[in-house]
């Protein structure tokens, strides 16, 4: 018999280092992607969510701050991939 989980209404806010700002906005549209009964916003240094998930807080702060660190990763090693590509596949 598989137990069901209960969802928990959440409210917090998740705090971002001024260093990842810029990636903020890229992260909280993948992460609507994920979870798409919460809201994200940009507030005051850091990332509001609001909705209901049957994640614990701790686990959804996890998720989150680890969203804008794949965002920074992404953007920082785009141009390098970018050329690698260009590389393998020009003649």
């Amino acid at each position: 018999m598989t137990k069901l989980h209960k969802a928990a209404e959440l409210d917090f806010v998740v705090d971002v280092s001024p260093q990842f700002e810029k990636h903020v906005n890229s992260a909280m549209l993948r992460l609507q992607v994920h979870y798409p009964a919460c809201r994200f916003a940009w507030r005051d240094g850091g990332i509001s969510i609001r909705g209901s998930s049957d994640l614990t807080e701790e686990r959804f702060r996890k998720d989150v701050l680890h969203a804008v660190y794949r965002e920074k990763i992404y953007a920082e090693t785009l141009t390098m991939r970018q050329a690698l590509v260009a590389a393998v596949t020009s003649r």
